[in-house]
């Protein structure tokens, strides 16, 4: 028997990462909204900072939007060898509410 008939083709793996790496990049997006939303608000409260508070403030929140994003992405990039990188894109989708880029387990 020919094993190279039981492996999936390179385009399921470019199409496999292609939406993997579509995800991540939705999810990073979004997470800068949310960033860059808070930082706004933020700063309403804070006053005028000068520029060494302003490069604290945005290094601070790159630095914890890092942290987070770390282990998702983690996630999502060991999934592209597996069966279950539906399951784990549709996860980051509901956990991270990013909308509408998955339906019934196919990114649209």
């Amino acid at each position: 028997m020919n094993h190279e008939t039981l492996r999936p083709g390179p385009t399921f793996a470019l199409d496999t990462e292609s939406q993997v790496e579509a995800t991540i990049a939705s999810l990073k997006h979004h997470i800068e909204e949310v960033r860059r939303s808070e930082i706004k608000h933020a700063r309403g409260r804070l006053g005028d900072l000068n520029c060494t508070q302003e490069n604290a403030i945005e290094s601070l929140s790159r630095g914890i939007i890092d942290q987070i994003l770390n282990t998702p992405i983690a996630v999502l990039k060991a999934s592209c060898g597996s069966s279950h990188f539906l399951a784990a894109i549709a996860m980051v989708h509901r956990i991270f509410n990013l909308g509408e880029g998955f339906r019934r387990n196919r990114l649209i």
